[in-house]
């Protein structure tokens, strides 16, 4: 280490004073390598390999580095060589230091047996299989009581994730969660909840206050049998998110609204679906049993103009808003306009009846915006010297500059000036995927922004959190002096998603390659669209 290598020779032996008859010199003879404040402040450069392998220097890092490390936990079999990496002895040795615990991919029933009674953090993901001698009832039960035996030795545990796994979770599993007192947020993807099991799925979720549930299944019965063993009320959900539930009805799924009086994020996703859906969610929001709704995700519905002015007006405080493919329009923009100060997201995408001018007039005048996802906005939009007053707080921003092509030299620096005063930016996309009648682009618009220094681009050196950069669809003709400065400029860009150069091949080839390398050690950012 740089660190302790300035402090002291690596010559110095570590001693261990074990004489603990003076507490007011307890560290005197102490080897500073052992005082937990400098550890504290080593531990903040390393690696988790490399606190791993600090815990085998003695027992005094081995009693600072092992909580740290074993704080959360993964227990993956090896696909190929149905291994687990962890032996079942290290995880009975440190249980007591596990926060987060997850069993993932190919799991033996002998991992799940483990003593831990401080977890916070419970996830059974990634079709866990259980068992290497073949999957069988038998075996799924004893997992699965083994889970209810883990949440119930660990009365601090709060979230609880299950995902893909190839068992539908037992009776004596809900059941253990149904009587925890603390569980606060549950995640399910892809389970199945039988007819038997709805009271205690039901009494578990009235408890939590963040709810998700994709691509599951609730009840496998007759369509209303979901809502007859329901609570009048979820008194402490505040995040609800379903995402193409398989089962109840869609209709259904929008009357669990008027039970979550506390409800302030709805997030929703199922596809284009019927008018009846629709209306109750409608009817829901204007019945005001939802007063501290600020946060609103919904895709797929088919909303009019007039329905998502409706759903605005139904809020008393705007502060995230999706409406990804509706027709969002002139009504509904004039009903947000009251919530201008205090949007912090805002995702127009796909919105054809949202124009460049509403698009400027949105970045004008919301001040806390910290995430603007919309179509275009043109180069007539955009003011000489113009300042955005979220310029202190964007840090995802999706769109298109339309520029002239007349005048492109121009508006590239005039856009190129706008852009370097978002000195928080983290993610910026200027691809045009579609138009804004949802059509694809198939062929590279010359009328983008051109990512280069002769056009303006050295402005940008001040985007100096810069992660992520996206500019597909869009004409480029980039050369490595171009790539090189970015490399130099933007040190924490991870991702550079697009065609570098259309004119020349080789060209685009070299500077892909240049990127990839640089990324190389990195982990890769998720498409921001």
């Amino acid at each position: 280490l740089t660190l302790t290598s300035t402090l002291f020779s690596s010559s110095t032996p570590i001693k261990v004073n074990n004489n603990n008859n003076n507490t007011d010199n307890h560290n005197s003879g102490m080897h500073p390598l052992l005082l937990p404040e400098l550890l504290g402040l080593i531990s903040g450069y390393l690696a988790l390999k490399e606190q791993q392998r600090c815990i085998q220097v003695c027992w005094t890092w081995n009693g600072f580095f092992a909580p740290l490390v074993w704080k959360s936990c993964t227990i993956d079999y090896e696909r190929h060589t149905k291994q687990s990496p962890i032996p079942v002895s290290a995880l009975h040795t440190y249980a007591q230091h596990m926060r987060t615990l997850a069993f993932q991919g190919f799991v033996s029933i002998d991992h799940f047996a483990i003593p831990c009674t401080r977890l916070e953090h419970l996830k059974v993901v990634d079709g866990s299989r259980l068992d290497f001698q073949g999957f069988s009832a038998d075996i799924a039960d004893k997992v699965w009581a083994s889970l209810a035996k883990i949440v119930k030795m660990n009365p601090e545990l709060t979230t609880v994730e299950i995902a893909d796994v190839d068992s539908e979770p037992a009776d004596v599993f809900w059941k253990a969660l149904a009587d925890h007192p603390g569980i606060r947020r549950l995640s399910f993807e892809h389970v199945r909840i039988d007819d038997e099991q709805l009271k205690d799925f039901w009494r578990v979720c009235s408890e939590v206050e963040v709810l998700t549930l994709r691509r599951c299944r609730i009840s496998t019965g007759r369509a209303n049998k979901a809502v007859d063993n329901m609570p009048t009320t979820f008194r402490r959900l505040q995040k609800l998110s379903i995402e193409n539930l398989t089962q109840p009805l869609p209709q259904t799924q929008m009357e669990f609204l008027r039970h979550c009086p506390q409800l302030s994020s709805f997030h929703w996703r199922g596809g284009i679906i019927h008018g009846m859906a629709r209306d109750t969610l409608l009817s829901v929001l204007g019945s005001g049993r939802l007063p501290n709704l600020d946060s609103m995700d919904i895709i797929g519905m088919n909303l009019t103009d007039l329905d998502t002015e409706h759903i605005v007006q139904c809020m008393s405080r705007v502060r995230k808003l999706t409406f990804y493919q509706t027709n969002f329009g002139p009504s509904s923009l004039r009903s947000l306009e009251p919530h201008f100060k205090s949007i912090e997201e805002l995702n127009l995408l796909q919105c054809p009846l949202v124009t460049s001018a509403d698009v400027a007039l949105l970045l004008r005048y919301c001040p806390l915006l910290q995430v603007f996802k919309a179509e275009v906005i043109a180069s007539d939009d955009i003011r000489d010297g113009e300042v955005w007053p979220c310029y202190e707080y964007l840090h995802t921003l999706v769109l298109y500059f339309n520029l002239t092509l007349a005048d492109r030299l121009a508006d590239c620096q005039r856009t190129f000036s706008l852009l370097s005063k978002l000195k928080a930016l983290r993610r910026l996309n200027i691809s045009r995927y579609r138009t804004p009648h949802g059509r694809p682009i198939v062929r590279n618009l010359k009328n983008g922004l051109q990512l280069r220094l002769d056009y303006g681009l050295g402005k940008l050196e001040t985007l100096r959190h810069l992660e992520a950069l996206y500019f597909e669809g869009i004409t480029q003709d980039m050369t490595m002096t171009d790539a090189h400065w970015m490399e130099e400029h933007w040190k924490a860009l991870r991702v550079a998603r697009g065609t570098f150069n259309n004119k020349n091949v080789i060209l685009n080839k070299e500077i892909g390659t240049f990127f990839k390398d640089i990324f190389s050690g990195h982990v890769p950012l998720p498409p921001s669209h």
